[in-house]
Formats: structure tokens, C-alpha cells, sequence
């Protein structure tokens, strides 16, 4: 059944919607690969997961002066 559930949420979004979504399954699937061989699209999604993967650097507070 959950199956059919993800194939009717897949036939209700339109064409432009799926292929971002197989854009950004194919971006998730080569972040371990060595030399992927990805369209634009999908070096911009894994780009974007790239850089949200980093941790946070929390900059040291000065303080205010004024």
C-alpha cells in the first residue's frame, strides 16, 4: 500500500517537479562517488547538500562598541 501511496503522490506533481525530485535522489546518491557524471541541475543540488553538510563555525563575538 505505501507503495501505491508514493506512486499516486508521484503522478499528482507535474513534470517539472519529478525531475527535480529525481535531480536531487541522483545528487543524495553520488555524494559518495569519486568522479560523478552529473547534469547542472544536479551538480547545483549536490552542491547544496555539500555545503549543508558542513558544520557551523560559530565566529567569537566582539564586543559593541559605541
Amino acid at each position: 500500500m505505501e507503495d501505491r501511496l508514493k506512486t499516486m503522490a508521484f503522478e499528482a506533481k507535474d513534470k517539472t517537479e519529478r525531475f527535480m525530485d529525481a535531480a536531487k535522489e541522483r545528487a543524495r546518491a553520488a555524494m559518495h562517488e569519486t568522479a560523478p557524471k552529473l547534469t547542472s541541475l544536479e551538480k547545483g543540488m549536490l552542491k547544496a547538500l555539500k555545503s549543508r553538510q558542513r558544520p557551523v563555525k560559530h565566529a567569537q563575538k566582539t564586543p559593541v562598541r559605541g
